[in-house]
């Protein structure tokens, strides 16, 4: 036999070598090999009996077959689950025994009863079984029957019975053969039902998650107010189906526009839930007696008052008026807006709007916030996010942060949709093709210039 020495690739020096075994005389191994690849890719539980049956190396060799459930039932009750013991084409046919099993009768007693109440694997030579009160003459032409049971949890679930004409049967070697590969097989079939199941609760939980992503998409705004002398642009990126991030306009009083950019805690749907009641109590604020810190006292009572454990929302909450460009606002845990003055040419000059801050809302019920001010002047943008948008990562791990932000917003001085496009084009080419940690909401509004 040939002798192979094998090189090291990374410093040419021989690290090992061996003899191969000459595989090529294996007639069976390709059949073999075959039959396993296809074992893999079965999806259903019920065509692993027929691929036994087709197979040269894992079909056994028997006159009558009988497939028994014993799970949940008493001694000597059984479920005749499959019976091939007049025809073995039966054995072919795909069969559901698993979500209508309830449906089989159930029997007890007789020669089936006796075996499976000894509970262990079993050969019975010079079978005699005239008439059976469960099965008939049916088994009357067997010599010998070999009773396999399949194990879960340490317990015989299942039985496999293998019925022969001849006497002898088969030895106890051929036995512990059979014994080995018949749960092999109820392993793999239990494995297939156990992903069944998961698939069918996959898909189910999967439609409630798109459900609940296309309502949490609903509360953004479908229609932005259009107002003389400014633009407002707004994005919503999740990194998953459903995610916790919310922005929202509404117009107070005809002329003044309340703003909320929030972020539940955590991601999926219990944050699109908290997001959504975020949603709800804020535009039953809608109010003109009502400022941005009242507002968040609104906001965090409710929420503390149905509060989850270890859940949160931070939120901007601001009023601004468009006729003088007046911007009341209030933060709550949220990382401060950015602001950019028409004449800013470095990141020194973006301002971060920090002056007031309390906690997040959810936590703690009595809580008073306040309000600080800041006009917009004609030139100046906006910008307001989550901290999904600063805590952009890029493969390594690092973060775009407040710098990677105000670099962006210094490229554009046009209006809102500008600088918008501009902040997430900047945060994707940071990120590359690393999906987001976090949900991304931005929200930019910008004053033209006088005169234009």
């Amino acid at each position: 036999m040939p002798r192979a020495d094998i090189e090291s690739k990374a410093d040419g020096h021989q690290s090992w070598s061996s003899s191969p075994v000459d595989l090529s005389t294996a007639d069976h191994l390709e059949s073999l090999l075959g039959d396993l690849a296809e074992l893999s890719g079965l999806e259903r539980p019920e065509q692993v009996t027929p691929l036994l049956r087709r197979s040269s190396m894992m079909s056994v060799d028997a006159d009558g077959v009988l497939a028994l459930s014993t799970r949940d039932l008493g001694p000597k009750e059984f479920r005749i689950t499959r019976s091939a013991v007049e025809d073995l084409e039966n054995l072919t046919r795909p069969v559901d025994t698993w979500s209508r099993r309830h449906e089989i009768p159930v029997h007890r007693g007789g020669v089936i009863g006796d075996i499976v109440a000894e509970g262990r694997p079993a050969i019975h030579r010079d079978l005699k079984v005239l008439d059976d009160p469960i099965l008939g003459s049916s088994l009357a032409r067997f010599g010998s029957v070999v009773a396999i049971p399949l194990l879960e949890d340490g317990e015989a679930r299942n039985w496999v019975l293998f019925f022969y004409e001849r006497k002898e049967g088969i030895t106890i070697a051929e036995l512990e053969e059979r014994l080995l590969l018949s749960n092999i097989m109820g392993g793999t079939v239990r494995l297939l039902r156990v992903r069944q199941e998961v698939r069918k609760a996959h898909d189910a939980i999967q439609r409630e998650v798109d459900q609940i992503a296309e309502i949490q998409r609903s509360f953004m705004p479908r229609e932005l107010p259009s107002i003389e002398g400014w633009s407002l642009a707004g994005r919503f990126e999740t990194s998953d189906v459903a995610g916790g991030d919310l922005w929202t306009v509404c117009c107070v009083d005809g002329d003044r526009i309340g703003l909320l950019v929030a972020d539940a805690s955590g991601h999926g749907p219990a944050a699109a839930v908290m997001a959504a009641m975020t949603h709800a109590v804020f535009h039953a604020s809608d109010s003109s007696e009502l400022d941005p810190a009242e507002v968040a006292h609104r906001l965090n009572r409710y929420l503390a008052r149905w509060q989850v454990p270890g859940a949160f929302v931070t939120a901007i909450t601001g009023l601004f008026e468009p006729a003088t460009g007046r911007l009341e606002y209030t933060r709550c845990g949220h990382p401060p807006a950015l602001l950019r003055r028409a004449d800013a040419q470095s990141a020194a000059e973006v301002e971060q709007l920090d002056a007031v801050g309390g906690p997040p809302l959810g936590i703690l019920e009595d809580i008073e916030y306040e309000t600080a001010e800041v006009v917009i002047q004609p030139g100046d943008t906006l910008a307001l996010m989550t901290d999904g948008i600063l805590e952009a990562r890029d493969p390594s791990g690092a973060m775009l942060g407040v710098s990677g932000v105000v670099e962006a917003l210094l490229e554009c001085s046009k209006d809102a949709e500008c600088t918008l496009e501009r902040i997430e084009s900047a945060v994707h080419r940071f990120e590359q093709d690393r999906r987001p940690d976090d949900d991304q909401t931005l929200v930019v509004v910008h004053r033209a210039p006088a005169g234009a």
